[in-house]
Order: C-alpha cells, then sequence, then structure tokens
C-alpha cells in the first residue's frame, strides 16, 4: 500500500508543486492522476516514487517512510517511467539496458525474463538494437519493460501516451490491460483523458497541486464544472451525451455506453430496426 499523508512539496525555487495531498493506493488498483499542466502530477510520482521527499507530511511504501528509507530499498518496490523514454536509456542495446537493473539487484538468475518481456511487449528482435534507434512506441514499451525486469509491485507511468499514434496508443493499451489483469498496482499520470476513459480505473483529480476530486472514471469524467476547474478536457462521449440528455440519453464516460444508449433510442423511434426481407 501506498500512503501519503498531508503531503507538499517545494522546490527549490519556492514553486509549491504539490499541497496537503492526502492519498491511499491499494494493492491492485489501477489509478489515473489527472490534471492540467502545472497540476502536480509528475511530482507526485516522482514522491511516491523516493525520487523526491516530502517538504511537509509523510510517504510510506508498505510501511517504510522514504524520508528514512534508502532510495535502493524504495526503487526495488517502485518503479517509476518517465515521460521521456530516453531518459531512462544510457547503454548500448535493447538487451544491456534490460540486464542492468537486474545485476544492479542481484537477480541475474532472472535473466530467462528478458526474453519473455521483449515478446510479450512486441520487442522481440530487437535485443541487439541501440534503444535509441527504435520507434517512439518501442522506445516507450521498452521503457516499461526494463523497469517491470525487477518485478517491482508498484508501477508508476507518466504520460505513456503522449506522442503516441492510434497503433501505439492501441500497444499501450494492451499492456495496460495486461499488467492491470495480473494484479499490478499501477499509477497513471496522463493528460489523455479518452485513454483514461477507455481504461476506466480510479481517477485523481488535480489541480494547483491539491486533489479536486477522487473516484470512479464514470462519475469524475462526467462532472464538466469539476474537469473545467481542472482544465480537463471532457472525453467526447460525454461531450455528445450531455447534447443528447433532453432526448433521454444519459452522461456516460463510457463509448460503449453511449453507443448502446444510442441504439436503444434509435430503435424506439424506430430509425433502428431489421432490414426488411426483399
Amino acid at each position: 500500500m501506498i500512503e501519503l499523508d498531508r503531503v507538499s512539496f517545494t522546490y527549490p525555487g519556492g514553486v509549491r508543486a504539490v499541497e496537503r495531498v492526502d492519498l491511499v493506493l491499494r494493492d491492485g488498483e489501477v489509478v489515473a492522476l489527472m490534471g492540467g499542466n502545472g497540476a502536480g502530477k509528475t511530482t507526485l510520482l516522482k514522491l511516491m516514487s523516493g525520487l523526491l521527499k516530502p517538504s511537509e507530511g509523510t510517504v510510506r511504501i508498505d510501511g517504510l517512510d522514504t524520508r528514512r528509507t534508502p532510495l535502493g530499498k524504495i526503487a526495488r518496490l517502485v518503479g517509476y517511467v518517465p515521460q521521456i523514454a530516453e531518459t531512462l536509456f544510457f547503454l548500448e542495446s535493447v538487451e544491456e539496458e534490460m540486464l542492468y537493473a537486474l545485476r544492479n539487484f542481484g537477480m541475474l538468475d532472472r535473466a530467462d525474463r528478458v526474453v519473455d518481456l521483449l515478446r510479450a511487449f512486441g520487442l522481440e528482435g530487437t535485443e541487439k538494437r541501440s534503444p535509441f534507434t527504435l520507434s517512439g512506441g518501442q522506445k516507450k514499451r521498452l521503457s516499461i519493460a526494463v523497469v517491470l525486469a525487477w518485478e517491482p509491485k508498484y508501477l508508476l507511468l507518466d504520460e505513456p501516451t503522449l506522442g503516441q499514434d492510434r497503433a501505439g496508443r492501441d500497444a499501450m493499451m494492451e499492456v495496460v490491460r495486461r499488467l492491470r489483469d495480473e494484479g499490478k498496482t499501477l499509477v497513471i499520470a496522463t493528460h489523455d483523458v479518452e485513454f483514461v476513459s477507455e481504461l476506466s480505473p480510479r481517477v485523481v483529480l488535480m489541480g494547483r497541486g491539491r486533489v479536486l476530486a477522487d473516484g470512479r472514471a464514470e462519475d469524475v469524467l462526467t462532472d464538466e464544472g469539476l474537469l473545467r476547474e481542472a482544465r480537463v478536457l471532457p472525453p467526447q462521449s460525454v461531450v455528445i451525451s450531455s447534447r443528447l440528455e433532453a432526448m433521454g440519453v444519459k452522461k456516460t464516460s463510457s463509448f460503449e455506453d453511449l453507443v448502446l444508449q444510442l441504439r436503444s433510442l434509435l430503435k424506439s423511434v424506430g430509425g433502428c430496426g431489421e432490414p426488411e426481407a426483399r
């Protein structure tokens, strides 16, 4: 369990990035951190990973206070994948990147995980290539695979779909769903409201370093006033369904639910019946 107890953080220049945040993230949860630029999402991830220490309050990882626990011990539990995948790479080949953390943690006996992870992430055959020659989507997936190599209990992803085309985004959704189904605890900082809408996790909405809302995606993403305060655009399913509320369509953040409601509406007015036999 990750616990944040009245956590605040101020950068050396005086910028207050996180303000009195209380959060409990339970094992096996998938949580999306959402908010506009400067909301404090990345800072919060770095506080959870132990890379930053709180100016005030306490961050605990499975009961370990990040202020008093060596970073190496926290890193064994928490894997942080930065927004820019390349910042994680510094070796000559994909294979070396994958083996580096295993070597550091004394886990080379699990080196067979490298082959399994590269296959699972669609990176089989890239072992001898420089990580810097991979496509943007491949780099993103490799950065997650590198962190997963040492099997951290918690995985923190910073903007995993940033700069991805549709194929890359779909591949990332498949990765995240697989990890969720395996019971991995995931915290995802993202602007991608459509990605969150489709994944439907718990959503923590942030603004000016504070938590504005914390709840089910369906509840948070359909509150358009709250989204405006957080400077987050609503999903297209919410935009469309809210315009059709007068016709009996319930506001929803789920595209699948919207399609079902529209089919039902069309059928009720005779516009979506079975075609007549000729």
